[in-house]
């Protein structure tokens, strides 16, 4: 049998143009009923609606964001995924464009990583507008999406990006709460675990600690640890079993290395928390909460972090030349059974 006959089983897709015929509209009276706001009566809208669902017919975004030279498509840049954090905020995005009419695309990527691929797809598939989730997804990438005027929302990423839209969480008034909470809980011995790469973020949580501590005349002292994660926080458990006193607090740059850290002191190092030490995280994820973890914490909302940075991104589609503008979120102290 030749390879090239037909499939009576495939059905041929539908275009717009069938729709139109079956509907008795035009093609742009088609366009206009699949584009939100357009303007179009009821009675044409229905008949188009009624048409499309008889032949199957679906939008080709692709070949509409040729012809507008943008798609409803925004990409997501993240990195760090195995943080429970990180994939509620992806999650939150997701859906929140969606709700708005927008597309998302998920790009996960770490600094170090080629970027030459991605960047190629988001200029293939005309994106009106990129989601920077936080500083270790490769400079570069920001740098291609502002000189190509494709609009721009970072996250958590410092003061270098003058011509981008930023959202970022009062990281250094969270440390500070972290730094005072532990004090007037009685501590008198105060520790930070430091990661051997310390992000924008991370630096100002560790510096509004330092400083909260220096001014109520406490030394806080650096302990350093591998990386962001559960494993970094149970490896360090044993340099902070030996340094700590029964009045020591300490803070940790993310919940995720919280909980390792909890873990090796109460399973391994039979530390009791938070009679021997406290110990205070940051993020709020789910997990903190958990009965058998029960951490207190810093939170930075999700929802308030993805509704603020929507808003910027759908106001710079809407006016590509006006001014950059920076959002700063508050975070609040969850105060549970670790202090």
């Amino acid at each position: 049998m030749p390879t090239d006959a037909p499939n009576p089983r495939r059905r041929a897709i539908a275009t717009s143009a069938d729709v139109a015929r079956r509907a008795g509209v035009s093609r742009a009276a088609v366009s206009r009923a699949f584009t939100p706001g357009a303007s179009i009566s009821a009675e044409a809208r229905d008949r188009v609606m009624k048409a499309a669902a008889e032949l199957d017919y679906r939008v080709n975004h692709v070949a509409r964001a040729l012809n507008k030279q943008r798609s409803d498509l925004v990409g997501i840049i993240a990195s760090g995924m195995e943080n429970p954090y990180r994939a509620s905020q992806v999650d939150a995005f997701a859906k929140e464009l969606v709700s708005r009419g927008l597309r998302p695309m998920l790009f996960c990527i770490d600094a170090g990583d080629d970027t030459e691929q991605l960047i190629a797809i988001l200029l293939d598939y005309s994106v009106s507008g990129v989601i920077v989730t936080s500083e270790r997804p490769p400079e570069s990438i920001c740098e291609e999406c502002l000189r190509r005027n494709i609009p721009l929302v970072v996250i958590d990423r410092g003061d270098d990006h003058a011509k981008a839209d930023q959202v970022a969480c009062d990281n250094e008034q969270g440390g500070k709460l972290a730094a005072d909470t532990l004090l007037d809980s009685g501590c008198t011995d105060l520790f930070f675990l430091r990661p051997k790469t310390i992000v924008y973020a991370i630096s100002r949580r560790l510096d509004g600690f330092t400083a909260a501590a220096m001014a109520r005349n406490v030394a806080a002292f650096p302990v350093p640890i591998e990386a962001y994660d559960y494993a970094s926080g149970r490896d360090v458990a044993g340099e902070v079993s030996r340094l700590s006193t029964v009045r020591s607090g300490v803070f940790c740059p993310n919940d995720l290395v919280a909980i390792g850290l909890l873990d090796a002191l109460r399973g391994r190092y039979r530390r009791d928390v938070p009679a021997e030490v406290s110990l205070i995280g940051y993020d709020d994820i789910p997990q903190a909460a958990w009965d058998f973890v029960n951490l207190t914490t810093i939170r930075q909302s999700v929802q308030e972090i993805v509704s603020e940075t929507v808003d910027l991104l759908q106001a710079r589609i809407d006016a590509p030349d006006m001014p950059s503008r920076k959002v700063r979120l508050p975070v609040q102290l969850i105060r549970r059974g670790t202090t």
